[in-house]
């Protein structure tokens, strides 16, 4: 009866047991946040991971496809990259045309190469626009310039000693310098196939010395300069003899005044000193010293002043016997003239300059008479 009883009360505490979980089932909330922050650092760290390994994947640069195929939209995929320009790509490597060099994964230009072909290409310019304008001015020098003949001059241009490269790099150089060369000048092609050059009439004018312009330029205008530089020469003349017209009355009529005042004053001095000093003055005398050296070498001047003292009525002229040798002499006649009255004043001017003189000083010795005893009582 005992074993009958102890059956059912385990099977109870069984189902008991399965319909509520022990109390250390679930985790603590605690623990449940140290699970969270595990995940947190495991999910992180599995991006990185996959970051990292994406880009290293990624680094690796495309192969290009080759030049041959990369021109059909079928041949160009995801696993190869577009030839660039200006280069040749076979195997997924790149290689540059001449000329170009590879930057990255491009092909740029070379710069030393260009410079140097636009060098050249300049110098081909001047020398043959130099020589179609000399042609124009002069009517000297070739018109038509062999293209060979400047492959061979471009062969010694120092520029080419700057292209230290290969013989195709400098066979290019020259290429391009020729092909810059041919779209500005004028070609022809020989009868035996040989082409020729020539510069432009408009692009040869920049050319052409100032001199060689000037002299067409005067022969274009020639009908319009000659007589406006004929009628300016002209009006230059007429208005030089017009000054010099002016400029002669002027000093003529300067010089008879002057003549006038040194008769009329050597008349009043010789009456004052009672016939001591000669009335008369020999004119050649009075006209060295009344001119200046280089009017004595015009003989107009002096005749004019001689033509006035003539028809002055004041002055008599006449020959006299002089040191033996005979001169004409000029004499005043005229007593009381306003120049005399003139003279007297000024004579009378200087003696009360004079005699103002002569009173400042004997007041200046009184003074001074004056000072000296105060100076010795102090």
């Amino acid at each position: 009866m005992s074993s009958t009883r102890r059956r059912p009360s385990s099977s109870n505490s069984l189902l008991e047991s399965l319909k509520e979980p022990p109390q250390n089932f679930f985790p603590s909330k605690d623990e449940f946040l140290r699970l969270v922050a595990v995940l947190a650092i495991a999910t992180s760290v599995a991006v990185a991971c996959n970051m990292f390994v994406t880009t290293l994947i990624n680094r690796q640069p495309k192969p290009f496809c080759d030049t041959h195929y990369s021109h059909s939209p079928d041949s160009i995929s995801d696993f190869c990259e577009p030839c660039p320009s200006n280069g040749e790509c076979y195997q997924g490597k790149l290689e540059c045309v001449r000329g170009y060099r590879k930057h990255g994964r491009l092909c740029v230009e070379d710069g030393d190469i260009n410079e140097t072909a636009k060098k050249l290409s300049k110098w081909i310019e001047i020398h043959l626009c130099e020589a179609q304008a000399q042609l124009l001015c002069d009517g000297i020098g070739a018109v038509w310039v062999r293209e060979d003949d400047i492959w061979k001059e471009l062969d010694g241009n120092d520029l080419m000693k700057n292209v230290v490269l290969d013989n195709d790099t400098f066979m290019y150089t020259k290429q391009r310098a020729m092909d810059a060369v041919g779209r500005l000048m004028e070609t022809r092609a020989h009868p035996h196939r040989i082409k020729e050059l020539k510069c432009p009439d408009l692009l040869a004018e920049h050319y052409k010395p100032v001199a060689c312009r000037i002299r067409q330029w005067l022969s274009e205008h020639a009908l319009i300069v000659f007589p406006v530089c004929a009628l300016l020469l002209g009006c230059t003349l007429v208005f030089w003899k017009v000054c010099q017209k002016q400029y002669l009355s002027s000093r003529v009529e300067e010089l008879y005044h002057q003549v006038c005042e040194i008769l009329e004053d050597n008349a009043l001095m010789s009456k004052r000193e009672n016939g001591e000093c000669e009335p008369w003055v020999v004119a050649s005398r009075l006209r060295d010293h009344l001119l200046l050296p280089k009017e004595r070498k015009d003989p107009v001047l002096w005749k004019k002043v001689e033509e006035l003292v003539q028809e002055d009525s004041r002055v008599d002229r006449f020959p006299k016997l002089v040191k033996g040798e005979s001169k004409v002499v000029w004499e005043w006649q005229v007593e009381g003239s306003l120049s005399a009255s003139k003279m007297r004043k000024k004579v009378e001017a200087n003696k009360l300059k004079s005699n103002e003189g002569m009173d400042i000083n004997s007041d200046q010795q009184r003074h001074t008479l004056k000072a000296e005893p105060k100076a010795l009582i102090f």
